[in-house]
């Protein structure tokens, strides 16, 4: 076998090995995930507010908004629309007349139909915080702030992680692009026409 095609099959095995890596090394993702949204953030016991779900949810059954936990209480029922990723509300739910002030999780959960199951993040949840009929937050008990020589000192070593990733990404895309451009290069060197001289040696 020439040399010139034991290189070019070579550089595209190894280009289609890394560009499998790459692949298979990214998260997986899905166009819409179920989300909750509050507003506003604080409210007052038996207080409305209101509710709302973006794209994310199965189009047949509706989303209950739950309080404190997915099989707590159900504050309200809201039916999505048709599409495949369907959003439903805005709409509005009341906060029970007897809850404390402190912070709270609304849940909207729904029945997923066996056609359904692309739809990620249900339930879904956001934070409330109910505040006392004056208005004013609840008052956390616990250890005073520390002061700000005594907090440690926190570097960047998080986005030295992330950056470092990052890099090795973008280093094997790298990789795998020059390895596909040898390759082409290689074909269209061992395709090219002999020259006259090569030709007058060869007879």
């Amino acid at each position: 076998m020439p040399k010139s095609n034991r290189l070019v099959r070579v550089l595209l095995v190894a280009g289609g090995a890394t560009a499998l890596l790459l692949v298979t090394a990214l998260p997986s993702w899905a166009p819409h995930v179920a989300q909750l949204q509050v507003t506003p953030a604080q409210a007052k016991p038996g207080q409305e507010v209101s509710v709302y779900g973006p794209r994310g949810y199965g189009p047949t059954n509706p989303v209950e908004v739950r309080w404190g936990s997915p099989t707590g209480p159900v504050l309200g029922s809201f039916q999505p629309n048709t599409e495949a990723y369907a959003q439903w509300g805005p709409g509005n739910v009341t906060i029970p007349a007897d809850a404390k002030a402190g912070t709270y999780q609304l849940y909207a959960t729904q029945t997923l139909t066996p056609g359904e199951t692309y739809i990620r993040g249900i339930p879904s949840q956001a934070t409330i915080q109910v505040v006392s009929a004056s208005g004013a937050a609840p008052v956390l008990s616990g250890p005073p702030p520390a002061a700000a020589a005594d907090q440690p000192f926190v570097g960047l070593a998080e986005e030295d992680d992330v950056s470092t990733g990052s890099l090795v990404v973008l280093a094997l895309g790298v990789a795998g692009a020059a390895l596909f451009i040898g390759g082409g290069v290689a074909i269209m060197v061992a395709r090219r026409p002999a020259g006259p001289e090569s030709v007058a040696a060869r007879t």
